[in-house]
């Protein structure tokens, strides 16, 4: 039901482990609602609980629980079922040099349908390539098949994939030809790991430290730290602010329905103000060398009385590493839907580059769908409109994440090494109905004049077992204990290289 169909792949391990077991009853296929109009006339879905008189009961949105929208247009969910479902199963015999095992899971079709088209990508770029056409493997079958991937000559920082994905060779009732019915990622090794940068070969800084404020200027670019909230209020470059406000330490997230179902609004509720209700104690500037300035700022998290430490590290060529963490002051809380940062950008940049896990949603215990390369978009894209407003768009092992404005000036995030990321023309309270699930619609959304930017340690999984009480498997989930994790914000301009090459840089 909405964010949902999370821990699907673990439920199929099992599944596939043990032939007395059987699966794939998904309830529902489609969102049940009707088309409806506002009095201004924007569409949407109404649901259950848009009808009937005053005090009728209803199930609110319930119903709401497919995988594709009631138009049949797909949700993102969707994405996770077919890659779990497909019928091709692969294994590495002997990946160094090429060698697969690849299984039949139909129970009557030969894989001769079907050919595998193979690609090897280094950070995204295309090494190698070809197609593989002869595939007579019969059901419930394997066979081998030898790929010549070539040698990799690896180079510092870049990471090497091999992409498999089998394709019908001719159409089908309702499938097109070339359809793909299956895929698979491999990550090749080895991996070669980029030399740190001298923080001396860099320019030089200036650091001003008033009561209020302790600035840092180097050329082409001034970052501001206000000391009585420990955020930047101001990252200028080449002329461009880049940020409104934050990073501000994040510990929610909007409830999805499967939460609603669970309680997680009332139970996890400590979590809601969490970071914007934190308690400065502390903003301390210091000049570490001609080249680095170091911003240390000391917290207290209500929830628990717990201690968070954020510390800017600012370098001469303007990269800002983010170094978090957080210490419980009492270990009887309930579970963090998450544990993150959230920085607000003006609203001008709105095209969004990562590579990490994609193109489509995914999350914690719903990535198995997704797989890694380098994708872009706009914000307003990263946003998926379920029937009724929560939390969505998420994209999870981002690597980078770069957000660009038309003139091609923007900040660019480097996680160190992983980060959950989301962007949106919206904030979370937007997605965010309080303690009490209501009747709220995607048109209740008000696209606002900026861009909220998630840069998360992990969100808690969306969970998908049912949507009227079961929980997050543990193993998705963020227990109270210290935590730590940092980040590099770094600004550029499409003529200081792409955001690939940017990212490289490492201290």
């Amino acid at each position: 039901m909405g964010n949902s169909v999370g821990n699907l792949q673990d439920y199929w391990d099992v599944i596939e482990r043990n032939r007395q077991l059987q699966g794939g009853f998904i309830w529902d296929w489609v969102d049940q609602g009707l088309h409806a109009e506002t009095d201004d006339g924007d569409p949407y879905w109404a649901y259950g609980g848009d009808f009937g008189p005053p005090e009728t009961p209803s199930d609110e949105n319930f119903l709401a629980n497919g995988l594709v929208f009631p138009d049949r247009q797909l949700h993102e969910t969707i994405w996770e079922v077919k890659k779990v479902y497909q019928y091709v199963g692969v294994s590495p015999a002997d990946l160094a040099a090429g060698r697969f095992e690849v299984h039949n899971k139909y129970d009557f079709l030969n894989l001769d349908f079907t050919y595998l088209q193979w690609a090897v990508l280094a950070d995204g770029d295309t090494l190698a390539a070809g197609v593989v056409d002869a595939l007579d493997i019969d059901p419930h079958r394997s066979g081998i098949v030898d790929l010549p991937l070539g040698k990799i000559s690896p180079l510092p920082g870049v990471e090497y994939f091999l992409n498999l994905s089998f394709r019908r060779k001719s159409a089908a009732p309702l499938v097109p030809e070339n359809h793909e019915i299956a895929w698979e990622q491999f990550a090749l090794r080895p991996y070669q790991p980029v030399a740190p940068t001298d923080p001396a070969s860099l320019g030089t800084l200036r650091l001003q430290d008033t009561g209020s404020r302790a600035t840092v200027e180097g050329e082409n670019f001034t970052i501001s730290i206000d000391k009585t909230s420990g955020e930047i209020d101001s990252f200028v470059y080449l002329g461009t602010d880049l940020v409104r406000a934050g990073p501000v330490p994040n510990f929610w997230r909007a409830p999805t329905d499967n939460d609603f179902g669970n309680g997680m609004q009332q139970r996890q509720r400590v979590w809601r103000e969490a970071g914007s209700a934190r308690q400065v104690q502390s903003v301390v500037a210091d000049q570490v060398s001609d080249n680095v300035v170091r911003i240390d700022v000391t917290s207290t998290i209500p929830a628990g009385d717990a201690y968070y430490r954020t510390t800017y590290s600012v370098y001469g060529d303007g990269d800002v590493v983010v170094e978090n963490r957080f210490r419980p002051g009492a270990l009887d809380l309930p579970d963090m839907p998450r544990f993150g940062m959230i920085l607000t950008l003006p609203a001008e940049f709105a095209n969004v580059a990562w590579y990490g896990r994609g193109p489509h949603e995914n999350y914690w215990d719903r990535k198995t769908g997704a797989a890694v390369g380098v994708y872009e978009m706009s914000v307003m894209d990263l946003y998926h409109p379920y029937i009724r407003p929560q939390e969505n768009g998420n994209r999870t092992d981002v690597r980078w994440v770069a957000l660009t404005n038309n003139d091609g000036v923007g900040l660019l995030a480097v996680g160190m090494p992983l980060l959950s990321m989301s962007a949106h023309h919206y904030t979370i309270d937007d997605f965010d109905e309080g303690l009490e699930k209501q009747n709220r619609h995607t048109f209740h959304l008000q696209r606002r004049d900026l861009v909220t930017l998630n840069l998360d340690y992990k969100q808690m999984g969306v969970g998908g077992d049912n949507s009227w009480g079961a929980r997050t498997h543990p193993e998705y989930t963020l227990p109270v204990k210290e935590y730590s994790y940092r980040f590099t914000l770094r600004p550029f301009s499409n003529t200081d290289g792409t955001p690939m090459e940017l990212s490289k840089r490492v201290f």
